[in-house]
């Protein structure tokens, strides 16, 4: 992925995101127990991982089989569909937007100042609400819930993600 794809993906999932808050979207109250939104999620980032798996150089694998780890893994996040469906749509949001961080600091890696809002964005929302909604997804609950109580907080969290959403997609094209 190049520096210019990078900010492309990392605009349009800002963009996304700060047009559902700005908009006070009904799909962010549903979301967090929406079993459409878990499946999609959830077979979009075990094929995400898998690919990775798939891709790895030889001696990250210890030795071990790509097919049967790749295989093995899919099968496994599948079925926490199936076992474990309470907010997995957030932790499944919470795991692509590791992975979507990983990907554009790989693309930023070495390419400072152009990659410096590529970097600041992925960590500074990317991985921290990445980890924090992965790890406990009634944070992303409470915090959807605290921002869309009123109206300012949620205008004011939406035109930011729009604002930042914006600047990538500048980056991008620039």
């Amino acid at each position: 992925m190049t520096l210019a794809q990078s900010y492309a993906a990392l605009a349009a999932f800002l963009l996304v995101a700060g047009w559902l808050v700005f908009t006070d979207a009904a799909l962010l109250r549903t979301f967090r127990n929406s079993r459409t939104a878990s499946l999609v999620l959830v077979v979009t980032v075990s094929a995400w991982f898998g690919w990775w798996l798939l891709n790895l150089p030889d001696p990250d694998l210890a030795g071990l089989p790509r097919l049967p780890v790749a295989a093995g893994f899919t099968l496994c996040a599948l079925a926490t569909y199936v076992y474990m469906p309470d907010l997995l749509a957030v932790r499944s949001l919470g795991v692509s937007m590791m992975f979507l961080a990983r990907h554009v600091l790989d693309a930023g890696f070495g390419r400072l100042p152009d990659s410096l809002l590529a970097a600041s964005l992925s960590y500074g929302l990317l991985v921290i609400f990445g980890l924090w909604w992965a790890a406990s997804p009634p944070a992303f609950v409470r915090l959807c819930d605290w921002t869309l109580a009123e109206s300012l907080r949620r205008r004011t969290a939406g035109a930011a993600l729009l604002l930042s959403g914006a600047a990538c997609a500048f980056s991008a094209l620039a």
